[in-house]
């Protein structure tokens, strides 16, 4: 009385999840009455027996296969679902404040290369040590404003690709089941229709017959879900790359920070030496006639003047390496 009036589950209305339990099941009651069939078939040497409960298990292969190529053939419904998790990171992006960071940026870049250029030009040692300290200041605040770039860009990204891999796992794991289970219906069978290769030729036959259904209902589903798996798996990166393309564009910034780099190293030796030059010049004008003296001071001058430079050198590759590392980071 209690069962009247009730109308039968279909998978098909039932979620993925519930869907995917209910199958799982379903394979394991059907593991358990084929397999208690087979034992006493088996034990007999019931050939048609043996015979028609792995043509059973084949069936319910097969079965799948058709189940297979309805549920992941129909690429277009899961890519719009990736494409809208696109098209929502793209809007939430805050793309005038990055537009206004990368416009700062260039010109940094500009007023650096500028000011650096017109420090190599110049004779004079004063003139030169003031543009090279400018375009030093230019580049540091272009290095940081390089690096909120940085970050906004990878923000994006991370977020974007937390995104698209909350919708794609999921749909991953049911193909993997899914897939799963097919196998297991395929060993199972073999291990079923095994006894038959024991049984005399005409039993062998039957087992070759049934082994030749048995790997077609596999590379059916096989097919369909690697296919359908690699096609979702590609699409996510697709419009990974292509939100990230629309929004960054093609520019190198690590290209054109090295380049200013390089011209504000440049200005900066430029100054040390016009400074080591003078300094040179003043100290020869003091000493006047006094030549061995004043030969023997030069150099002495000479020599610290050079362990100041290579120490100079030295720490502006280190502040090279350490910008260059926070920019990339």
């Amino acid at each position: 009385s209690f069962c009247r009036g009730r109308q039968p589950v279909h998978l098909s209305t039932l979620p993925h999840g519930l869907a995917a339990l209910n199958s799982a099941a379903m394979v394991f009651r059907l593991a358990l009455f084929l397999g208690l069939a087979f034992i006493v078939s088996a034990s007999h040497k019931d050939i048609e027996g043996v015979v028609n409960s792995t043509a059973q298990v084949i069936d319910t292969l097969q079965e799948k296969g058709a189940i297979a190529e309805k549920r992941f053939t129909n690429f277009s419904k899961f890519d719009r679902q990736l494409d809208k998790i696109g098209h929502e990171a793209e809007a939430d992006f805050d793309a005038h404040s990055y537009s206004g960071k990368t416009k700062v940026f260039a010109e940094l870049a500009q007023h650096a290369s500028k000011k650096a250029r017109e420090s190599t030009a110049t004779t004079n040692a004063s003139i030169a040590e003031e543009l090279s300290d400018e375009a030093e200041a230019a580049l540091q605040n272009m290095t940081r404003v390089g690096s909120e770039i940085d970050a906004m860009e990878q923000g994006l990204h991370d977020e974007l690709q937390d995104a698209l891999a909350a919708k794609l796992d999921p749909e991953l794991a049911i193909a993997d089941k899914f897939s799963h289970e097919a196998s297991h219906l395929q060993k199972m069978a073999h291990s079923m229709m095994d006894p038959l290769y024991s049984w005399g030729d005409a039993a062998e036959d039957k087992a070759d017959k049934l082994n030749d259904h048995t790997n077609d209902a596999l590379s059916v589903v096989d097919k369909v879900v690697r296919t359908y798996r690699r096609h979702i798996t590609g699409h996510s990166r697709e419009v990974q790359r292509g939100v990230e393309r629309k929004l960054f564009g093609s520019q190198d910034r690590t290209a054109t920070w090295r380049k200013v780099d390089r011209e504000v190293r440049a200005a900066a030796w430029h100054t040390l030496h016009l400074r080591y030059a003078a300094s040179a010049l003043m100290l020869s004008l003091q000493l006047g006639s006094v030549g061995g003296l004043a030969l023997l001071a030069v150099t002495s001058a000479a020599a610290v003047v050079g362990a100041v430079i290579a120490s100079f050198v030295t720490m502006m590759r280190s502040t090279q390496r350490s910008d260059y590392q926070l920019l990339s980071a």
